[in-house]
């Protein structure tokens, strides 16, 4: 009978502990039913959740692992998962996932722990955290930093009105923005848009800076910057113009409920 089992991994991070721990599971013919890793200040958490076939012993397979992570400096517990365990896991991956986004000169504790107490009180479950902001350096005036949490949540609340107004409540208290928005495909549609366009925007001043500075040499063909002129207009109307671009972000922002909240 196949078994699943739950194996969580810490302790220092080092190049080729994933490949080191994939290719015991992969000898024993492992499959990977989830897995996620994540590094905080070079420390590593792993998990990996593996059904090991029936005509291999889990005994020898996680003790394999055991003795691999104890080489490698890593702390590795087993737990089993039951096949209604499973079963449930599953079914709950079909429930809807929204992302919270908290924008803040510097983020603190009192910021997480008020984010999280609404999706809470809503129903909504935290699956992972994410930074996507760079690490402030030390000594940096609080006027000057930029942090950037977003959580991915599961679940649907109850009254997504009253969610958002308590999301807005509490970034006039802690003068921070806090957005919610569905975590769909739109979504990423949507920053391809705009990274498209910002990035045909950023190409055409640095061109038009160079040209400045080049003056009349810069219409030359001996100078590779007359091929960058040239050929950077076209980039401003294939694939839309730069019009049809700024359309369709309106209306992508619009149909993420901007209409009504503005109303």
């Amino acid at each position: 009978m196949k078994e699943i089992v739950l194996i969580n991994i810490t302790g220092p991070d080092r190049p080729g502990l994933t490949a080191a721990i994939t290719g015991l599971l992969a000898r024993a013919q492992v499959n990977i039913l989830d897995i996620g890793q994540a590094v905080i200040h070079d420390t590593l958490s792993f998990g990996i959740l593996v059904e090991i076939p029936a005509d291999h012993g889990s005994s020898d397979v996680l003790k394999e692992v055991l003795f691999r992570g104890y080489e490698l400096d890593q702390q590795v517990r087993f737990t089993p998962v039951s096949a209604d365990e499973y079963s449930r896991w599953v079914t709950g991956q079909g429930k809807a996932r929204h992302i919270v986004t908290l924008l803040a000169r510097r983020v603190t504790a009192e910021h997480i722990a008020r984010v999280s107490e609404i999706t809470a009180r809503y129903g909504l479950n935290i699956d992972h955290i994410d930074r996507l902001s760079g690490r402030i350096p030390e000594g940096l005036p609080e006027d000057q930093g930029k942090g950037c949490i977003e959580f991915s949540v599961r679940g649907e609340p109850d009254d997504p009105a009253a969610l958002r107004a308590e999301f807005l409540a509490i970034a006039q208290e802690l003068n921070v923005d806090i957005a919610f928005q569905q975590d769909s495909i739109f979504r990423r549609n949507r920053r391809l848009v705009v990274f498209d366009m910002d990035s045909t925007l950023v190409q055409c001043e640095i061109i038009d800076e160079c040209l400045q500075l080049h003056g009349g040499y810069g219409y030359i063909r001996e100078y590779p910057l007359e091929r960058y002129v040239r050929d950077l207009r076209v980039h401003q109307i294939l694939e839309g113009t730069n019009e049809i671009m700024r359309l369709i972000i309106a209306r992508r922002m619009l149909e993420d409920g901007v209409a009504e909240a503005i109303q």
